[in-house]
């Protein structure tokens, strides 16, 4: 584990390691953050508008796909190496957390096909967070494609205005 760390030639496997965690805890807490405040929404869609009921667990899925997938996207874009372990990591604090905080708000240890089904869904979805983050970032550079064929016959003529036709 300590060979994943080893940066500038020095080895500090510790150091690397507890850097390492902190940022894995971090983004778990984004994860957690995000998920908390698109339920809020949702919440508040149910409470104070005519929004149907049946839409409570489809809004609690998105809301933690949505959590876990900025929080996976992070984990792996700061870890480049091992994006994807870094991805299921989180995505296995998540679970186990999101578990836990569920456990003392019900009082009571339950174990369920639902329990199955949502580690199923983090899972994938830390996944694919990590498969996003390996993808190349575009640059940010003027639009420079395209067809030139009507640019060609649209140019500004000597006189200031502008001619349609071919330039002379």
């Amino acid at each position: 584990m300590g060979e994943w760390f080893v940066k500038d030639g020095a080895y500090n496997a510790n150091a690397s390691i507890r850097d390492y965690l902190k940022s894995l805890i971090k983004s778990v807490a984004v994860s957690f953050i995000l998920t908390f405040v698109i339920l809020v929404i949702a919440a508040l869609l149910l409470c104070f508008t005519d929004f149907p009921e049946k839409y409570t667990l489809p809004s609690a899925i998105a809301a933690t796909v949505l959590g876990v997938l900025a929080g996976s996207y992070g984990a792996a874009r700061k870890n480049q190496d091992r994006r994807i372990l870094s991805a299921l990591i989180l995505g296995l604090f998540y679970s186990i957390l999101a578990y836990l905080i569920g456990c003392l708000i019900q009082g009571k240890l339950m174990i369920s096909s639902n329990t199955g089904l949502f580690t199923a869904i983090v899972m994938a979805t830390a996944a694919i967070g990590g498969i996003l983050a390996g993808r190349p970032v575009k640059p940010k550079s003027k639009y420079k494609g395209g067809s030139n064929i009507f640019s060609d016959r649209f140019k500004k003529s000597a006189t200031g205005g502008y001619k349609f036709g071919k330039s002379s």
